[in-house]
């Protein structure tokens, strides 16, 4: 049996006793008949409040008989097709007691399609297969590369996406030497990237995504395609409103830090910034942390790296949210630099802001190709806090 918007003729039958209304049968004793063509025939007879679907070749002895093809037929009962004007455009046709048919539309409830949930890998596929889609040309002007999406876990896949002249082409598989090459080690992760629920920097703090190549064109990969929109519910109903209620919520509370962070904070105050090192794979990450997120073992080792170091890629910030603590919003446009400070290696780079007048002056840097060298501007009072590095200065 046919589908039509994901629903069968058959559907709208088998779920009619669930919506049937007896309020609204009241005083019928009579049956109906529906030939839909190329489906088959059914009847409903409803008498005493009780309703009685069949479906049968013999449609003698009904009050009235609607005919039409499947297709209407699931749209009208949708609300995927106008009832009036399929009947009018002769699509839907009544033979028998037209005001007897009538009286069928009060006696069921609305059929509802049934919201279909999709899974990582239908998600991957509709990404990537809406990926040449939502190209957007004018925001890549001679730009030329190749954009490698390695994709793993359940679902997964590799596709790489060509942009040139203006054009965007994307295969499966890999190409050598791509420009930028993402890597994300769940499918799962990257769909919840792409829907917005998951912040792409704390895949890769934590070690499950990675960027190799140019690290600045990956971040524009936000303006060069559109945002992803996932297929919406195939039920045609809107989205329900978002109620949003703006506060800045006050709470007097105080935070522990743990040993590990403590520890780090502390050694601000003295210029120094520390990073634990993995036994297993040497990793040093920063800020330190207690156990190494690849490798899932204790990281006990101290290690003193920087302060100077080389920018990998920033952020311009035009929209900056409040402080959650005071409710306060730092001035824009400001730099947010990723920097990988001298003994340290990979994606484990330390975030802090840029001098305001060198936003323009930092360069990122991608594989061997340096970035540019910056140093930490401390603040004269320092309390082991973050802000300890007032920002990070080009190192001239």
């Amino acid at each position: 049996m046919a589908e039509y918007w994901g629903v069968k003729v058959g559907d709208i039958f088998n779920t009619m006793p669930e919506r049937f209304r007896e309020e609204g049968a009241r005083d019928v004793d009579a049956s109906f008949g529906y030939d839909i063509a190329g489906e088959g025939k059914w009847k409903i007879t409803v008498k005493g409040g009780t309703l009685k679907v069949e479906k049968i070749d013999d449609l003698s002895g009904c009050a009235s008989i609607m005919l039409c093809d499947g297709e209407t037929f699931v749209g009208v009962n949708t609300g995927k097709v106008d009832s009036v004007n399929a009947f009018t455009s002769g699509k839907v046709k009544v033979e028998g007691d037209f005001g007897a048919f009538g009286k069928t539309a009060k006696m069921f409830k609305k059929f509802v399609i049934g919201r279909k949930e999709m899974s990582t890998k239908d998600y991957i596929l509709d990404m990537f297969g809406s990926l040449v889609s939502r190209f957007q040309p004018q925001n890549a002007k001679d730009l030329n590369a190749t954009i490698t999406y390695q994709i793993g876990g359940e679902g997964g896949g590799v596709w790489t996406a060509t942009i040139k002249d203006g054009t965007c082409e994307l295969k499966e598989g890999h190409v050598e030497k791509p420009t930028v090459r993402l890597e994300v080690n769940e499918a799962s992760d990257w769909v919840d990237v792409m829907l917005g629920k998951t912040d792409p920097f704390s895949l890769l703090s934590a070690g499950r995504a990675a960027i190799a190549g140019e690290t600045a064109l990956a971040l524009k990969l936000g303006e060069i395609f559109a945002k992803y929109q996932p297929p919406s519910s195939t039920d045609g109903e809107p989205e329900q409103e978002l109620i949003v209620l703006k506060k800045t919520i006050a709470v007097n509370q105080r935070f522990a830090t743990g040993p590990v962070m403590g520890r780090f904070l502390n050694a601000l105050k003295e210029k120094k910034i520390f990073g634990t090192k993995c036994p297993t794979c040497g990793r040093i990450q920063l800020p330190a942390r207690e156990v190494c997120a690849d490798c899932r073992v204790r990281a006990d080792e101290w290690v003193e790296v920087g302060p100077k170091g080389q920018v990998r890629y920033m952020e311009y910030v035009y929209y900056a949210s409040p402080d959650p603590l005071t409710g306060e919003t730092r001035e824009t446009p400001y730099g947010m630099l990723n920097i990988l400070l001298d003994g340290c290696g990979g994606n484990d780079t330390f975030a802090h802001l840029v001098r305001r007048d060198q936003l323009d002056l930092i360069k990122g840097g991608h594989y061997e190709i340096s970035g540019t060298r910056v140093r930490p501007v401390w603040s004269d009072k320092r309390v082991g806090s973050i802000f300890d590095i007032k920002y990070f200065e080009i190192d001239e």
